[in-house]
């Protein structure tokens, strides 16, 4: 599978490590395949993370001698509580996987954790289908809660692993015991009917593809499953707390994000962690992904948190984690990125076309492309502006404003994940020439043929805090060559440009004829207002051009539109996009006062707009 340059590069070293297909359909040859392939990802030079100590041993399971593998950090008591007993289930679809094949990351899971870990070499599918996995992974739980009975025990796994992790905890609420201090679930396995939208967006060239999951769940349920292999809408009530970790590019995705929140509705405490940019089975590629490392390493502190564990200290200097770059959403043939640092839209892809002239992971954009701008959209004169009798001044670029905000690089964070919907979110903190502390999030909802962005604010500090907001989508309707947007058509729902001078206002307004038409060699940089709005309260620019039509529409929350043909940005950028920029206020809107939202302490504000596409 050829992988997109805007994909995380290691997809491409997954690829050629022969990861696609896994399932030949013959067990006993993918074995061998699977357990080749987890070497070949620990890398070349690979050493195992050293831990205290590593048994080998059985334990009594329903058939007879149950083999499972003991690690040990080293670490006893801390504060005179008792270190977490995990139970590692592994993964591999039931029917692949073993001891040797996790070993990485039961290593890992024991020192993170300060943990004793036990994992389990469970009988396989097909040789042994439902329930013989399930039954000796319970026996192991059983066996793990009367060796270390003082310690809180947890039941954890990827993948089928995981799946079988669900099953033993609704066993043991069941079944009366033993208690369980926490579930912990990678990427779980949970529905038998294959029916959610992820295993086809994701089918196929990324380690798991969805063929291997059909192959796998015939394997494991010949007979048909049962409550305890398909749990997704039954009663979820009275089971332990629980970490649920996914990840963006796995056929498995939405079933585990569909587990969290049918928790969460049965009134368990639930920790969700998407993994944006992330495949399948990622918490044993930490080796060739860096992203991998990091978020694997998360997902186990939030669990030591849950269980209110002392932290472990490193042996080595430690450094601070990094979020992945961005967050994707993918609905149809439309594919949407947004990135994390600013929250704004990095591209935005409809089959082929992109819809967005946005910019490659990694890259500082020009022109501010798809950038969230607030707390002012736009320039401010010289920097300053005054706020109930406090001058106050902010920095400014080399043409002497202000530029567009205070967020463009700022961190922003995975709020919320669902199949089709992602919220982004940081807070702004005071500083000199701003001195207003406001919480940001922003919902991006993707359908087959419509983008909708919602911005949030709320005044998160103690004073009454002036802002203006403004959003920066570059429009690409097939134009690749500089100047080549002239040969698109617009419209523009407005009736009135603000008259500037180097972007500024000078003070003065005249009117403005929407109906464009081509745009030819006129160039564009203009500040729109008057906006004429259909009955539903909607104000709509249209746009066309070689690869399709566009329709941006702003709610009532946006009074104002920019509109620029990118005159004046890089030699092979110019004239190829039309931005057309929803914002709530115009430029020096700070100095002036112009539309100027204000809210109070704990007051919110919100505004939505849309992006919609029909291909040519």
């Amino acid at each position: 599978m050829p992988i997109d340059p805007h994909f995380p590069p290691f997809l491409q070293r997954l690829v050629d490590l022969g990861a696609t297909p896994l399932v030949r359909g013959d067990a006993a040859v993918d074995r061998e395949r699977y357990r080749a392939l987890s070497l070949a990802r620990r890398g070349e030079g690979y050493r195992p993370e050293p831990v205290a100590d590593v048994e080998d041993r059985t334990v009594d399971g329903p058939a007879g001698d149950l083999a499972v593998r003991v690690y040990r950090s080293g670490l006893g008591r801390v504060g005179g509580q008792a270190r977490p007993v995990v139970v590692w289930l592994h993964g591999g679809g039931w029917a692949v996987g073993d001891l040797e094949t996790h070993d990485p990351v039961c290593r890992a899971v024991a020192n993170r954790l300060g943990a004793i870990v036990v994992a389990v070499d469970y009988r396989l599918a097909p040789e042994h289908p439902h329930p013989a996995p399930l039954e000796d992974s319970l026996a192991a739980v059983r066996w793990a809660a009367e060796r270390w009975p003082s310690a809180p025990l947890v039941v954890a796994g990827d993948s089928a692993g995981a799946g079988l992790a669900v099953g033993v905890a609704l066993r043991c609420r069941d079944e009366g015991g033993p208690v369980l201090a926490a579930q912990l679930l990678a990427y779980p396995g949970l529905d038998p009917t294959m029916a959610m939208p992820s295993v086809e967006q994701n089918a196929t060239g990324l380690f798991l593809e969805s063929s291997d999951m059909r192959q796998f769940w015939d394997w494991y349920l010949p007979d048909g499953g049962d409550r305890w292999t398909a749990p997704l809408g039954t009663d979820l009530s009275g089971l332990p707390p629980a970490v649920v970790a996914t990840a963006e590019f796995d056929p498995l995705r939405d079933e585990g994000d569909t587990y969290a929140v049918e928790l969460a509705a049965a009134g368990v405490h639930v920790v969700h962690l998407p993994g944006p940019g992330l495949v399948h089975g990622y918490f044993g590629l930490t080796e060739i992904a860096p992203a991998a490392a990091v978020r694997r390493a998360e997902v186990l502190d939030v669990l030591a948190d849950l269980l209110g564990m002392p932290g472990v200290v490193p042996e080595e200097a430690a450094w601070p984690t990094t979020e992945p770059l961005g967050a994707w959403l993918e609905r149809g043939s439309a594919r949407v990125a947004v990135d994390l640092r600013g929250g704004g839209l990095r591209r935005l892809a409809v089959g082929d076309w992109d819809v967005l002239d946005g910019y490659r992971t990694g890259e500082v954009p020009k022109g501010r492309r798809g950038g969230l701008l607030l707390p002012w959209p736009n320039r401010l004169r010289g920097g300053r502006w005054s706020w109930r009798g406090t001058d106050l001044q902010l920095d400014t670029a080399a043409g002497g404003a202000a530029m567009h905000g205070l967020l463009s690089w700022q961190p922003f964070s995975v709020l919320a994940r669902t199949q089709d919907t992602v919220t982004v979110g940081t807070v702004l903190e005071p500083r000199p020439g701003y001195p207003f502390r406001l919480a940001v999030a922003v919902d991006y909802r993707l359908d087959p043929d419509r983008l909708t962005v919602t911005v949030r604010v709320r005044n998160a500090g103690t004073h009454d805090a002036p802002f203006g907001v403004g959003m920066h989508p570059y429009l690409h309707v097939g134009s690749e060559d500089d100047g080549a947007i002239g040969a698109a058509s617009l419209q523009v729902p407005a009736r009135t440009g603000l008259d500037l001078d180097g972007g500024l206002p000078t003070g003065g307004r005249h009117a403005f004829d929407g109906a464009v038409g081509t745009i030819g060699d006129r160039a564009l940089d203009d500040a729109l207002t008057d906006l004429v709005r259909d009955e539903d309260g909607w104000a709509r620019v249209r746009l066309a051009g070689p690869a399709g039509e566009l329709e941006l529409a702003v709610d009532g929350r946006w009074p104002w539109l920019q509109v620029y043909t990118g005159d004046t940005l890089p030699e092979g950028q110019r004239r190829r996009s039309l931005a057309v920029e929803p914002m709530t206020c115009p430029p020096n809107a700070l100095a002036d006062g112009a539309d100027l939202v204000v809210l109070a302490p704990e007051e919110t504000w919100a505004g939505s707009w849309t992006l919609s596409w029909r291909p040519a």
